[in-house]
């Protein structure tokens, strides 16, 4: 699931470039798949992680 969300993002995004700036800009829509890959890979291991600390604290 993660990876149609990267992709279709990824589509969206690039289009919206093309329609708003008129060509392809490389620096950006090249750097954003890799961006939210590593932040679908960080964040819910990182949610998960404070969850588990704040709620297992010994008093």
């Amino acid at each position: 699931m993660k990876w149609i969300i990267l992709i279709v993002t990824t589509a969206l995004m690039q289009i919206e470039t093309i329609r708003v700036k008129g060509h392809w800009i490389a620096g950006g829509n090249v750097v954003f798949p890799f961006l939210v890959a590593m932040l679908m890979r960080w964040c819910p291991r990182i949610i998960k992680d404070f969850k588990g600390g704040l709620w297992n604290t010994k008093k």
